[in-house]
């Protein structure tokens, strides 16, 4: 697929900063629902890259694991949401939902082209805030084949909202048959730390309870791709098998130290299932998707 002068794609750290002069943004104007395209380019993971992820997860049996497509998806919409065009702070943004599908293999240390849109909703003082959910999707191109699609839901928050949403604190019930226990895993405080020298992703709110109170959160809190590339790593070492597809809703955040539970159930045929992650102890949903196999 020809696309023409693509962007170089920046850094992350430099990105996170340059965010912070987004908060001005005025975003309580009437205006109809547009969308934002962009093409940019990026260098391919190196094997280094590529052993640092296997050996933080252990488990994954494709060479380039599909969830570390979204630490390049994310670099994407840092630089959209930087973009002049973007209404709303990028700081006020909360992760919602995200989707990845493998459509040819990835290759090893080959470029991506990246072509990037936002679907941006219509917004106003009339509109709901709930319905303020930008809808981001990034197509990654390796010699123009299509090879990995990065579909992700955020949510605009109020201005107002200085703390952190209330949570029920009451425990559930652990899931039962046909769902199955797959793992169980500690975190600690610095693994927040850890994931963010891994994924590029230094979000004050996963780092230290110093900063992590500025925003609302008494602890910090583990990022959400963290525990979906945890979950798919987990299902393909249990599966013998690469995942094609992999998608996520993020439903509580987990503060840190946690002792979390993967669960998960297949489909009588073996090739696609759904998984949660729950609190250990409390059993409350943290997260959950679906995933579908390679055919074998």
């Amino acid at each position: 697929m020809h696309m023409e002068h693509p962007t170089t794609l920046p850094n992350l750290p430099g990105m996170f900063f340059r965010s912070l002069f987004t908060v001005a943004r005025k975003d309580d104007v009437a205006a109809d629902a547009f969308q934002i395209s962009d093409v940019f380019q990026a260098p391919g993971f190196t094997n280094e890259r590529l052993q640092r992820y296997h050996e933080a997860f252990a488990g994954f049996s494709n060479e380039v694991p599909l969830t570390l497509m979204y630490c390049l998806a994310q670099r994407v919409h840092l630089a959209q949401m930087l973009g002049e065009q973007f209404p709303w702070p990028a700081p006020g943004l909360v992760h919602v939902s995200n989707a990845l599908e493998q459509h040819q293999a990835v290759a090893t240390n080959t470029d991506f082209i990246m072509k990037a849109s936002i679907a941006i909703p219509a917004r106003g003082p009339k509109v709901s805030p709930r319905r303020l959910r930008p809808l981001f999707t990034v197509e990654f191109w390796q010699d123009e084949q299509l090879v990995v699609t990065c579909t992700s839901e955020y949510q605009v928050m109020p201005k107002s909202s200085a703390k952190a949403p209330s949570r029920d604190k009451k425990a559930a019930e652990a899931p039962s048959e046909p769902w199955q226990a797959l793992s169980e895993w500690q975190l600690n405080e610095a693994s927040g730390r850890q994931y963010a020298r891994l994924s590029g992703d230094f979000n004050p709110i996963h780092l230290h309870p110093l900063v992590s109170r500025w925003f609302g959160f008494e602890q910090p809190i583990i990022h959400g791709m963290y525990m979906a590339a945890r979950a798919q790593a987990e299902i393909e070492r249990a599966a013998g098998k690469a995942v094609r597809a992999i998608d996520v809703s993020f439903k509580r955040p987990v503060p840190l130290p946690a002792r979390i539970r993967l669960w998960q159930q297949l489909d009588e045929q073996q090739q696609s299932g759904r998984y949660q992650i729950c609190g250990a102890e409390d059993h409350l949903q943290r997260l959950e998707g679906g995933f579908q196999f390679l055919a074998d």
